[in-house]
Parts: C-alpha cells; structure tokens; sequence
C-alpha cells in the first residue's frame, strides 16, 4: 500500500525531531513559516501541457541537523488551487488540494547572514482535485529549489519551482513555480 508506507516515513521522521534524535542545527533560522502563490504548468506522457492552474501556499518547517555549511530540515505544506478542466462538450472548474511532507537542505554557512539563501527539498505529496465530474486523489513524490532573498534577518521573500509526479486515474506530472514570504525564528 501507498498510504501506509508514506504515513510509516512521515511518522519516524516526526518522532526523530520530537524524540529529539536529531541534534538542532547550529544557524539561525531553527523554524520557519511560508506563504505565497504559485502557477502551474501539468504535462502528459508525451511532453504536451495539458492545463494550467493557480493557487496559495501554507508551509512550515524546521532544521534539525547542521552537516557543515548545510542545515537540514523536516518542512510540511499545503496548497490548494484551480483550475478548468476541458471535458470534452463541457469544462469544469476543478478544486485542487496539495499536501506534502519532505526534506529541505538549505545552504547557510555558519556564522554568516547571507543576503541569498538557496535550497533544494524533497519528499512526498498527497494531491486531491474535485470537482461535479471529476473526483481522483493519490500519492507521489516531489523535487524542487529555491531561492530566499533576506529582506531582514528574520523575513526573506523568494522564487521556488518544483516538480512533482502523482498517481490519480492517470499519472500527473506537474511543474509548479512560485513565490514564497517567509518568516523565521
């Protein structure tokens, strides 16, 4: 099953930071906190672009690890967004849900306060879109990097693109690209 692999992955990696296996990362910010909005580009099997869609982001996150100039984090979000669906004679507007829970590595050597911070995350997504006519869900996984510009030490605004591939009824492969503000303690 899916489901119970991702939830038994999602579980250990929570207690590890609760149980307090991993060691806090060293560096400033130890918790963060996303909003913003995104677009989307979703593909098919050949490469054609088979819709677009727009929506909001809510994530959060901590770093729990420092491995050098690297700080390691448990990061979780949600999106959710619409988009009209072509369904032959009749077009739809379909509600498209997004929850994912994953790994970030962001490069932020210690001692330092750079203005440019990138990261890369990775991890597992859960998509739901619904509709009158349509009504799929499934599990897969994403990919992606980032970019946050620190307006001031504890506030940075920044572009993301991610990819992500998801089983519904059909495989969905789906480039998103936004822009996120980003609070941190």
């Amino acid at each position: 099953m899916r489901s119970s692999g991702s939830a038994r992955l999602g579980a250990i990696l929570v207690g590890a930071v609760v149980c307090g296996m991993a060691a806090p990362a060293a560096a400033q910010p130890t918790f963060w906190l996303s909003v913003g909005g995104y677009g989307t580009v979703e593909t098919g099997r050949l490469g054609d672009v088979l819709g677009s869609e727009g929506g909001v982001l809510l994530g959060v996150g901590a770093h729990v690890l420092r491995l050098g100039p690297a700080l390691l984090g448990l990061e979780f979000d949600g999106t959710a967004g619409g988009a009209s669906a072509d369904l032959g004679p009749v077009s739809e507007h379909v509600t498209i849900a997004r929850g994912r829970a994953g790994l970030r590595a962001t490069w932020w050597p210690e001692d330092e306060e750079p203005l440019f911070v990138p990261y890369l995350r990775v991890g597992g997504v859960y998509r739901a879109d619904s509709g009158d006519l349509i009504d799929d869900d499934g599990f897969g996984w994403y990919a992606g990097v980032g970019l946050d510009w620190q307006l001031r030490p504890n506030l940075a605004l920044g572009p993301f693109v991610l990819y992500e591939a998801v089983s519904l009824s059909v495989e969905s492969r789906t480039w998103l690209f936004g822009l996120a503000l980003t609070l941190s303690r």
